[in-house]
């Protein structure tokens, strides 16, 4: 099936279910950040909430209740299972009773972080692209293809970007300079993640063969914050912590307790913590995980 046709169906599912609340879920953020797109197309008055807080339900229900100059009023709630206990509950009722002309979306990654008061009042849609689509994908990447194909399935705009222009066969190691320069741009892309996997990888395997002793890897963070005084540290924390989740899945790490510490960083990205202490503590993890 192509991609367009995937996203048809969601604009017709949403078409029939004006009235409603709808979930629309994923394991891909980024496929999910499409759905504005898709809503743009059924109507010009929409709003778009990030993780909504109880400010912003009050201001969607404030907006779905006022007249539409258009066909229906949309608002749409990216990763709402992010949302607090407080807003959730603040917006149970209009869940349940939206506005005849108007349109609740939700997208969520974790469906089940969802309380089931919220998964009982919402029709589900499930967003994801067959998996004949990666296969394809493969003969345009020359190196480490099954760790590239993981990072495709979880981010669709990297997915969309091999697709069209391929991978460049390029054997990559980790060394601070060349690695936090990838994040000096002012929008890390598709090609940047690729890179950034593959350094990480590198050091990864570095890790796991024993090549790192302690003053070895002393080194690295001490270089790793020279390097990082030339960019923004926790916005490319947030963006290196995605990169591991993909890293230590394809390398078969199951430690619940690592994963839920990288989940903790991409959870408080809009809050402020101690950039050079989590780049410490990524680096242990990457470490130990690689050494289990």
């Amino acid at each position: 099936m192509p991609v367009e046709e995937i996203f048809e169906r969601l604009k017709l599912f949403l078409e029939k279910n004006i009235g409603s609340s709808v979930c629309v879920r994923s394991h891909d953020d980024s496929l999910l950040r499409r759905v504005r797109d898709v809503i743009g197309h059924l109507t010009k008055e929409y709003l778009i909430f990030e993780e909504p807080s109880i400010d912003d339900v009050r201001e969607a229900e404030q907006f779905l209740f006022t007249a539409s100059s258009d066909d229906v009023k949309a608002a749409l709630f990216h990763r709402f299972e992010r949302s607090s206990i407080e807003a959730i509950n603040a917006f149970l009722k209009t869940l349940e009773e939206p506005p005849v002309y108007s349109l609740i979306v939700l997208t969520c990654v974790k469906f089940r972080d969802l309380p089931q008061t919220v998964r009982s009042r919402v029709k589900v849609f499930d967003l994801f692209v067959p998996e004949d689509f990666y296969n394809g994908l493969r003969e345009k990447i020359p190196i480490e293809p099954d760790l590239i194909l993981s990072l495709c399935k979880a981010d669709f705009d990297v997915a969309a970007h091999v697709k069209e222009k391929g991978v460049v066969a390029e054997q990559v190691q980790f060394e601070p300079s060349s690695f936090f320069s990838i994040f000096k741009v002012e929008r890390f892309g598709p090609e940047g993640k690729i890179k950034a996997l593959l350094m990480l990888n590198d050091l990864f395997k570095r890790f796991a063969n024993g090549e790192i002793d302690d003053k070895k890897f002393a080194e690295i963070y001490t270089n790793s914050i020279e390097q990082t005084k030339k960019i923004d540290l926790n916005q490319a924390l947030v963006q290196i912590s995605s990169l591991c989740e993909v890293l230590l899945e394809y390398n078969g790490v199951k430690d619940l307790s690592v994963y839920k510490w990288f989940n903790s960083v991409l959870k408080n990205k809009l809050l402020n913590f101690n950039g050079q202490l989590t780049l410490a503590n990524l680096l242990i993890k990457l470490r130990r995980s690689a050494k289990r």
